[in-house]
């Protein structure tokens, strides 16, 4: 509890960090320095924090009532919340390919999450995410100047047996300059001890209940050894937890001692993970990045699927949960926290925001033009860093290969999902089924609305098909 109480002093935050400016001592032409130092401080170093299975309603600030997230909250009060952030999957893989790629996952065929290579194979999947793109996000901060980094999870193939191809690209390949990471290739951990290869790591019971630990202090020593270079820094921090497996210490328990197992395991991995970002903020503050960093906060999905998230973890009271594409699977926390930029204390209720649109907007900031023959599913909103409204228009489009539902699922029906403006249509597989809510009224999705509107329903289902019509087909394997 000492920990955690130190923590509430200490600022939780996903960042972009901004840059500390090259200085040439080389020099006397005043206009020249004052030039480069203009253009420098314009190449905020940037640290995105992404949580894994991280709800909605996991937060203080977006919530909670009985977690303890005080740095998280913290960050929110120091910058603004965003409340209509979505990712493009309610599962991790297809979540994080469209951060790193700019496109729906659907158009890499990364429709679930990277296992083995037989299930791979059976849901028409590769093995990993295509490493011949022409355009992935650390590579185009690499090409803009930034020193980029990878730190936590990857989850975009590879990661050791039995789950992860050994001869998957390591996540360098992309364009980052140092990684270590867990589910992928290359450096990795044991226990909390730097690994030099793949390690296979969720049966490392001193790496579940470390991992926030030990990601947040690699983070912090790449911080440390690069902050006085020329080039602005670019880290993916992307955390564990609270994926399960869950295990966490009987310290990490003691603030929820008293509570029902599930809400004392569930709620200890939040709080622990909140702390460790908490340390974070603080080293940005001694470090002086402090002002000079953009930070932002999201996770790659909704509560897990699966105890203790299946009876504890919230959405807020959205519909669904990990793996749906309902609202509760993909409406997630938001984050930004940029000093001296994004006004403190605000709350954005109006900007529909997508992590299809990271790779452009992280690009726009960094001055990179994207190139002529590459085209993003996303668009850049930059415009939220000057403390203006984004205004979406590019409609957002989910596609799940995998419905199924029953009586623990009672959601997983939709297989397809398109959002205009302030309308999302459901579909089945077959359209067989197709519901119509106004999002911006009713987030809960409790009130179909295509009977009422027969003109929307079917304009956005016209949208939806044309859209998958672009995909891989269902059913068509990968060619080896």
């Amino acid at each position: 509890m000492d920990q955690i109480g130190k923590s509430i002093k200490n600022i939780v935050v996903i960042s972009f960090l901004g840059c500390i400016l090259p200085f040439s001592c080389q020099t006397n032409n005043k206009k020249e320095k004052q030039a480069q130092k203009v253009e420098t401080k314009n190449q905020p170093n940037i640290l995105f924090i992404f949580a894994d299975d991280w709800g909605y309603g996991d937060l203080g600030c977006y919530g909670a009532t009985e977690v303890a997230t005080p740095n998280i909250d913290k960050l929110a009060k120091q910058g603004t919340k965003y409340t209509q952030f979505h990712v493009t999957s309610g599962v991790c893989s297809p979540s994080r390919t469209s951060v790193i790629t700019g496109h729906f996952p659907a158009r890499h065929r990364v429709h679930g999450h990277f296992a083995g290579n037989e299930p791979n194979a059976n849901r028409n999947m590769p093995n990993w995410l295509d490493e011949t793109l022409p355009v992935y996000m650390p590579r185009l901060m690499q090409q803009a100047g930034y020193t980029t980094a990878h730190f936590g999870k990857w989850h975009l193939g590879g990661g050791g047996l039995p789950h992860g191809d050994l001869s998957a690209p390591e996540p360098k390949v992309y364009g980052y300059d140092e990684t270590r990471v867990w589910n992928g290739n290359g450096p990795t951990w044991k226990g909390d001890q730097l690994w030099p290869t793949t390690r296979y790591m969720d049966s490392d019971s001193t790496w579940v209940h470390s991992s926030s630990r030990i990601v947040v202090d690699a983070t912090i020593d790449f911080l440390k050894r690069n902050k006085k270079k020329a080039s602005p820094m670019f880290v993916n921090l992307w955390l564990k937890d609270p994926h399960t497996p869950l295990w966490p210490t009987d310290e990490q328990r003691t603030p929820y001692k008293d509570l029902d197992p599930d809400k004392e395991t569930y709620y200890a991995v939040l709080t622990d993970a909140d702390f460790h970002i908490g340390r974070l903020m603080k080293a940005l503050n001694e470090m002086g990045l402090d002002e000079d960093t953009l930070v932002i906060f999201s996770s790659d999905n909704g509560p897990a699927h699966v105890p203790p998230a299946l009876f504890v973890g919230s959405t807020g009271g959205m519909k669904g949960r990990k793996v749906d594409i309902t609202q509760g699977g993909v409406n997630v926390p938001f984050i930004v926290r940029w000093p001296g930029r994004v006004n403190a204390g605000a709350i954005d209720s109006t900007s529909v925001l997508s992590a299809v649109d990271l790779l452009p907007t992280f690009a726009a900031l960094a001055g990179k033009k994207l190139p002529v023959d590459y085209q993003p599913d996303g668009e850049s909103f930059t415009a939220i860093f000057d403390n203006n409204l984004f205004k979406r228009s590019k409609p957002l489009f989910w596609d799940w290969r995998f419905p199924t539902q029953s009586a623990s699922r009672p959601n997983g029906w939709v297989s397809g999902a398109v959002r205009d403006g302030n309308w999302k249509l459901l579909a089945d597989e077959n359209q067989e089924r197709v519901e119509l809510y106004n999002i911006y009224d009713d987030r809960f999705e409790s009130k179909d609305l295509s009977q009422e509107n027969p003109m929307k329903t079917k304009e956005l289902l016209a949208m939806l098909e044309e859209w998958q019509e672009q995909l891989p087909k269902r059913g068509e394997r990968i060619k080896e």
